[in-house]
């Protein structure tokens, strides 16, 4: 049996996907290499072709911005 706070941490995923569909491409992109493909950010810059600065602002602002959709989506 699963407690409370566990039950309201869990994340339906359809709403995890329409969270998903509100960032901008760049901020899902960098997301998935860094969180899903496990690439640090000095390598997420590297593949982006970005400064590490960028990279590590597109993720903080998207996971800034998923967690704010993950939230109403609740």
């Amino acid at each position: 049996m699963q407690n409370h706070s566990t039950m309201n941490r869990t994340i339906d995923l359809e709403n995890a996907t329409e969270a998903l569909e509100t960032l901008s491409a760049q901020h899902r992109q960098s997301i998935h290499l860094s969180c899903s493909a496990g690439f640090s950010t000095e390598q997420v810059a590297d593949l982006l072709g970005v400064p590490v600065d960028v990279a590590e602002a597109r993720l903080d602002d998207g996971l800034r911005q998923l967690r704010a959709a993950l939230r109403v989506a609740a």
